[in-house]
């Protein structure tokens, strides 16, 4: 049996789960939870996201059935904006991630997130660096000290952002460039001020887009929605 954690999970059929897992050894997959939307099955109450679990399946095609589930840990208390974050995270390893694609340290990247998430009140840094973490995992990182060009970023210079090419140096400032200086923070993980979470929530932001394409993120159509119900 091997760790994983369940992504989503849709009904199939009359009393089963079509289920997308998560795990170290296999990456993103899915599988057939035969019966599990039964009453009395042993797998209803396990296969939830954000559990821990251990798991077993067979098959040879990319559509494998669940053979033994059990949870090896408490879920992760997520509530509020937690919760909202976690199924973020779970929709970009969704969105970003190929099936069969176990890619090192990632799965383990995820599950301190969600250990982040459920400790925390403030869920905007640990997402900055999940999605930072994703990027290096999946070889779309980006140089935070060399611009474009390949000269060092200096602090009191000007630039723009490309997802594929990174920081482009600008003559000056302008609505849609950084300063230098907080460039250098940012490479540092420095997120301690609202200036710097808000420019590293617009990197992050344009740097996911290239591969996220232009449909919207579920998740954050239902985080916005929860906030102008809050608000009403």
């Amino acid at each position: 049996m091997q760790p994983a954690f369940v992504l989503h999970r849709w009904p199939f059929q009359d009393s089963s789960y079509m289920v997308e897992m998560f795990s170290a050894q296999h990456g993103r997959y899915r599988l057939i939870a035969k019966g599990a939307r039964r009453p009395k099955s042993r797998w209803r109450a396990c296969l939830q996201p954000f559990t821990p679990l251990l798991i077993s399946s067979r098959g040879r095609h990319e559509l494998q059935t669940l053979v033994e589930a059990e949870a090896c840990g408490d879920a992760y208390g997520l509530k509020g904006d937690s919760l909202y974050s976690g199924f973020y995270i779970n929709e970009l390893l969704q969105r970003l991630t190929v099936l069969y694609q176990p890619l090192d340290g990632l799965f383990e990247d995820y599950q301190q997130t969600l250990q982040l998430l459920s400790e925390n009140s403030a869920v905007e840094p640990i997402l900055r660096r999940f999605e930072w973490q994703l990027l290096e995992h999946l070889g779309h990182q980006f140089d935070w000290l060399a611009d474009s060009a390949g000269d060092a970023v200096t602090a009191t210079s000007y630039y723009q952002f490309s997802p594929q090419i990174g920081f482009v140096r600008q003559p000056g400032p302008a609505t849609n460039t950084f300063s230098g200086q907080i460039i250098l923070q940012l490479s540092q993980f420095d997120l301690t001020e609202t200036q710097l979470l808000q420019a590293m929530k617009r990197i992050m932001r344009m740097a996911l887009q290239p591969y996220l394409g232009d449909q919207p993120l579920r998740s954050r159509q239902l985080f916005h929605s929860l906030i102008q119900t809050k608000d009403s």
